[in-house]
Order: structure tokens, then C-alpha cells, then sequence
């Protein structure tokens, strides 16, 4: 019995290039701030790209991005490797402690249409939760966490000095009066946002997308250089989790008699 094809990714980079020239139709990486691909840690092959968050005293931010540039889009799933340092230790500071985790929007981002993003907040105990941000006509919205709690530990104590697996897929809103927005994230096959019904329209002629940056600003700072990496990188059509092979299948034998 055939296993359903695993689905193919627009766009697929382990890094083994060792550089960040590696490009798809349509697609290419943009500004790197403080990256670098390095041959130091991979979660695969020998190389993946190294995000630098520079330590510094309380009330110092920190921050490490790179940006990638797609054709246009409405709906997208991203995945990739992420690993989390042994000495990730996300700080509480008396304004502002949300780090950027992933932003999807249309460019430029200064001014853009669709745009939402993941960041993370400090749970107390040097870890993360999840947090939501969404504009709706270019305005943002008020952030939340997302339902449910499902962003409560996104990254804990048990994370550090491992590899963690991320999944997420957006869809733009059918209308402006629709709520069918979607963001959703898994981490390690664990779903961590399921938002079905969001309002969050770009505006006329802007309710798409062709950016996303990867980790970014970080309001909380670090008490000391901070390096996350990320590997196999992929974005798709359709989700690039392996297919399961079915449960009980049943085989069925004909025999011809004459």
C-alpha cells in the first residue's frame, strides 16, 4: 500500500550552500541583521543560519533578523528547525519584554497592507509564551495571547540546548467583513495557535502578502549573547508535515475460481 507523496515545498533551504544565496522563482532573502550562515551547529547536513542577540544590561534591547521576499500570496505554510541555546533566558523588564518570533505581512513594513506576526512574552521563569499581533485596514489591533492557552510554554526550561520542529499557516481574510482569518503554529506537531476566525482584512488591494522575517526585535534584551539557529527551512502550499500511514488498514484478497 502506497503512502500519500509528501508535499512539495516553493521554497526549501538547508543552508548547505553555506551562504544565503540560494534563491526559488520569485523568492530570495532580504536584510540580515546580525545572521550569518555557519558551519557551528545544524540540526541536519553541516550548516544553518545563526541569529546573534548581543547581551547587554537591563533596559538594553537586543536583535537578529533575517527577511525572505515571496510572490504574492494569500495563504502560506512555513516550517522550520529552531534551536534554542542553553543559556536562553527570556528577561522581564519594567516596559515593554515582547521579542519578535515570526511576521508575515505585506511589504514594505513600514507601511504594510495584511500584517500580523508571533512574538513571545516572558512567563517569569526564563521562558516563553506566545503572544498575537494583527492589523486590520492598517491598524493595529489590541495583542493577546492566543486561545485556549495554547501559547503558555512555547519555550520552557525543557527547550534549551534542543531542537525544537515549528509549523505555522496563515490565510488572508476572504473579505472585509469576514472573519476567516487564519494563523496557526505547531511546535513539535503541537498545535500552539489555532485561530480560525480573525478580522484582521489588509484593505482593498492589499489583503495579501509577500514577506516574513524570522525572530527580529527583542524588547527584553539578554543578560548575555543569546545565538538561536534555524534549519531546514521550508515555505509550501500545503503543510509539510510527513504524511501517517493509515490506521488498521485493511487488505483485501480476490482469488478468481472457474
Amino acid at each position: 500500500m502506497a503512502l500519500p507523496a509528501w508535499p512539495a515545498p516553493f521554497f526549501s533551504d538547508g543552508f548547505e550552500s553555506g551562504t544565503l544565496d540560494h534563491t526559488e522563482p520569485g523568492v530570495q532573502y532580504g536584510s540580515s541583521i546580525y545572521t550569518s550562515v555557519t558551519n557551528e551547529r545544524a540540526r541536519t547536513g553541516q550548516f544553518a543560519l545563526r541569529f546573534t542577540f548581543k547581551g547587554g544590561a537591563t533596559g538594553e534591547d537586543a536583535w537578529s533578523e533575517q527577511r525572505l521576499s515571496f510572490p504574492d500570496r494569500t495563504e502560506l505554510w512555513i516550517a522550520y528547525d529552531l534551536y534554542v541555546p542553553l543559556n536562553y533566558a527570556h528577561r522581564t523588564e519594567s516596559g515593554a519584554s515582547n521579542n519578535k518570533f515570526l511576521a508575515i505581512y505585506r511589504a514594505p513594513y513600514t507601511d504594510p497592507g495584511f500584517h500580523l506576526n508571533w512574538s513571545v512574552n516572558p512567563d517569569g521563569d526564563g521562558g516563553s509564551n506566545l503572544f498575537l499581533h494583527r492589523y486590520r485596514n492598517g491598524t493595529e489591533q489590541a495583542a493577546r495571547p492566543p486561545a485556549d492557552d495554547l501559547g503558555v510554554g512555547v519555550l520552557t526550561a525543557d527547550d534549551r540546548g534542543q531542537w525544537v520542529r515549528i509549523e505555522a499557516f496563515i490565510r488572508v481574510p476572504s473579505s472585509a467583513d469576514s472573519n476567516d482569518g487564519v494563523m496557526r503554529m505547531w511546535k513539535n506537531g503541537t498545535l500552539v495557535t489555532d485561530e480560525t476566525a480573525l478580522n484582521n482584512y489588509g484593505g482593498d488591494d492589499e489583503n495579501y502578502f509577500n514577506e516574513l522575517y524570522l525572530l527580529g526585535w527583542s524588547n527584553s534584551g539578554f543578560d548575555e549573547d543569546t545565538v538561536l539557529y534555524i534549519d531546514n527551512l521550508s515555505l509550501s502550499e500545503q503543510s509539510l508535515a510527513a504524511p501517517k500511514p493509515p490506521r488498521n488498514p485493511t487488505i483485501r484478497i480476490e482469488v478468481d475460481s472457474e
